[in-house]
């Protein structure tokens, strides 16, 4: 008995080009910027792979971090700065830092870089709960 020839059921893109990666590339309307997330890990360990490999950012690198009025981190690459990307691929945020604007290990944090100004913005859940007020506010009339 001959099996019956079932085509595979799944979309001509993935037949073709193979599955999708397992995590999603986020696209904005504006090329120039990239968005990331990552958890802080021991000692203020900041590691995003995708975000610092599109801002140009390498091993060696050295980084000025300074804390924003919104109390967000914002770092900038400088010849002399006082953290420094490792060859794991990371750069740790100092304690004093990262207490001032209540980013603690564990934290889940956004970053924002804008390529064409090597320029990133670190977001600790506190200025997300800012950020993103009118949404939290929506959730908590959906509970009701």
């Amino acid at each position: 008995m001959i099996a019956p020839v079932v085509p595979p059921q799944s979309p001509l893109q993935e037949l073709i080009h193979g599955p999708l990666s397992a995590t999603p590339v986020v696209r904005t309307a504006d090329r120039n910027i990239v968005y990331g997330m990552c958890t802080v890990g021991e000692a203020g360990r900041v590691l995003d792979k995708h975000v610092f490999t599109e801002l140009g950012w390498r091993p060696g690198m050295r980084l000025e971090l300074t804390c924003l009025d919104s109390g967000v981190l914002s770092a900038r690459p400088v010849v002399d700065g006082p953290v420094a990307m490792t060859t794991g691929g990371f750069f740790r945020i100092p304690y004093r830092l990262r207490r001032r604007v209540s980013l603690f290990i564990g934290d889940r944090a956004l970053l924002i870089g804008r390529r064409t100004r090597n320029h990133l913005l670190i977001h600790p859940p506190a200025a997300l709960d800012e950020l993103c007020a009118a949404s939290l506010r929506a959730l908590e009339r959906a509970r009701r």
